[in-house]
């Protein structure tokens, strides 16, 4: 952890970048005309920190720039540019533990129609802020319960879910679906019924002392790889492939990956319990190596230099 001496005051209001300035979050504005606001035209990629370190800044922005590269956004910013402007933006907050969002529209057309064409130039927006609780810390640790979605996951035909788009609808929808019947999120599969992921997350079941995960129509999640990385580093051996909701709810743990929650223990699929119902030994064991990673800024980019 950076000495205090090294971490700027925070200022009263947040500062955010917007293609190339520093302004404060009252004075961020985009125009209604932005083809982002209007259509969803564009992308985003999430980031998170502890204790003054950006964890997996280069993995997190390549995807970035890949799902830039599929939208054919005219973004002129290089990976190092970028990666600069994200470190620059945490250090002007003096934020130490922290939730960064970077996000690129296509930019404001002249006119309020589809074409984007007539878009002049993309817009990169930048903002972190104090790590936020997703969830209740409560349910991180305790579980949480999730309901199978009517909704089915986007197919990699129709739109590529690799690509983080700003349109996150399918998301949205199953989300609000399962908060009216009480559950606490929503596990999403495919048009042939294959589990997918869960609104947001990546989702992992432990089963014969291994782990299974999908590998279809999902967002290939930075969290998930990092949680491939601490099973092998543990000898957990990893199956990705196809699986149905029945090799969840049968399975001994099953857990979710993200950014924002980290490892998220699920102990209620539908009306099903997993196993006993509790947080399971694996889960916890993965669960605390990664937040082991992000405590002693393992695969973190420092943003203060020690003084």
């Amino acid at each position: 952890m950076p000495e205090d001496r090294s971490v700027p005051k925070r200022p009263p209001e947040y500062i955010i970048y917007m293609n190339g300035r520093f302004v404060p979050q009252g004075e961020a504005m985009i125009s209604v005309l932005d083809h982002g606001f209007m259509y969803g035209d564009g992308c985003f990629d999430a980031y998170c920190g502890k204790n003054g370190f950006v964890f997996m800044l280069e993995e997190h922005t390549d995807r970035l720039y890949r799902s830039i590269h599929a939208l054919k956004l005219p973004v002129t910013l290089t990976k190092e540019d970028m990666n600069r402007a994200i470190v620059e933006r945490v250090r002007r907050n003096g934020l130490l533990d922290f939730y960064i969002k970077v996000i690129v529209s296509r930019g404001a057309s002249p006119e309020p129609v589809l074409d984007p064409r007539k878009c002049v130039e993309p817009m990169v927006v930048i903002y972190a802020r104090q790590l936020m609780h997703e969830r209740d810390p409560k349910k991180v640790s305790g579980g949480i319960r999730l309901k199978i979605s009517a909704f089915r996951r986007i197919p990699h035909d129709s739109l590529e879910p690799k690509i983080k788009t700003c349109n996150y609808l399918n998301h949205v929808l199953p989300k609000l679906e399962a908060w009216e019947a009480g559950y606490d999120d929503a596990l999403m599969v495919d048009a042939r019924g294959y589990v997918s992921e869960a609104a947001g997350y990546n989702i992992f079941a432990v089963t014969k002392g291994g782990l299974i995960t999908p590998v279809n129509n999902i967002l290939e999640g930075i969290t998930r790889k990092a949680v491939e990385d601490i099973a092998k580093q543990f000898g957990i051996p990893v199956q990705e492939g196809f699986f149905t909701p029945f090799d969840f709810y049968a399975a001994d743990e099953v857990f979710l990956t993200n950014t924002v929650s980290g490892i998220t223990p699920v102990t209620q699929m539908d009306f099903w319990k997993i196993e006993s119902g509790e947080t399971g030994p694996i889960t916890t064991k993965i669960q605390s190596r990664y937040y082991q990673m992000l405590e002693t800024g393992e695969h973190g980019t420092p943003v203060y230099a020690k003084q």
